[in-house]
C-alpha cells in the first residue's frame, strides 16, 4: 500500500520552511473542537484560507495598491490593465504595466512548483470563498490570539477535519501555498 500524497510538495508537519515566524512545532496545538465550539461555522476557515492567499498573491503583484477591493486573481489581468492605465488620459503607463506583469509571473512560477495551477485555482479559490465564506472577526474575538489561526498544522487539522473529501486535496495545496508566501515575506499566515 502506497502512502498518501497531496498535490503540494510542502511537508506541513516535519519542515520548518513552512512555519512563518513565531511559530514552531514545539507549540501546543489548540484543541479544533474549542475554536469549533467558538466559531459559528468553522468551515468559514476553509475560506479565510483561500482569500488570505488570494489576497497575499494580490498584495505582491499590487505592492503600490493600498485598496484591492474588486481585485481577485482571476480577474487579475483585467486589474493589471486597468491600474497601468490613466483614467483621465486612457494612456497606458507600459513600464508600470511590465513591472506589475513581471511580478505576477514571478509569483505564479513560485506557486506553481507548489502544484498551483493558474487555470484551475484561482477559480477554485473564489468557488471556496462564494461556498464557505471568510472569517467575521479578528481571531481575538474566538478567544484567540493569533496562535491557533497561524499555525499551520491547526489549520491543516481543521481543512481535513472539516472540508468535503472531494475539495480535501486543493484546500491544501492552497494552504502550502498559503505558508510558503507567509515565509517568503517573514508575516503570519493570516493578515488582519
Amino acid at each position: 500500500m502506497r502512502p498518501y500524497k497531496t498535490s503540494s510538495p510542502l511537508n506541513l508537519l516535519h519542515t520548518d520552511t513552512t512555519f512563518p515566524q513565531g511559530s514552531s512545532l514545539n507549540e501546543e496545538l489548540p484543541s479544533c473542537s474549542f475554536i469549533y465550539q467558538k466559531l459559528k461555522d468553522p468551515r468559514r476557515l476553509l475560506g479565510e484560507v483561500a482569500f488570505q492567499l488570494d489576497r497575499r498573491i494580490l498584495s505582491y503583484v499590487f505592492q503600490e495598491q493600498s485598496r484591492l477591493y474588486g481585485f481577485t486573481v482571476q480577474n487579475i489581468r483585467d486589474k493589471l490593465q486597468q491600474v497601468s492605465t490613466h483614467p483621465l488620459t486612457g494612456k497606458v503607463d507600459e513600464e508600470y504595466k511590465f513591472q506589475l506583469s513581471k511580478r505576477h509571473m514571478e509569483v505564479m512560477d513560485r506557486l506553481h512548483t507548489l502544484g498551483y495551477n493558474v487555470t484551475l485555482h484561482p477559480p477554485f479559490t473564489e468557488f471556496i470563498v462564494n461556498t464557505y465564506g471568510i472569517l467575521k472577526e479578528l481571531p481575538d474575538a474566538y478567544g484567540e490570539q493569533e496562535p491557533a489561526f497561524n499555525n499551520p498544522e491547526f489549520l491543516r487539522r481543521v481543512i481535513v477535519e472539516t472540508a468535503p473529501s472531494k475539495l480535501l486535496r486543493e484546500l491544501l495545496l492552497l494552504l502550502g501555498c498559503l505558508c510558503f508566501m507567509a515565509k517568503q515575506d517573514g508575516q503570519s499566515l493570516f493578515l488582519w
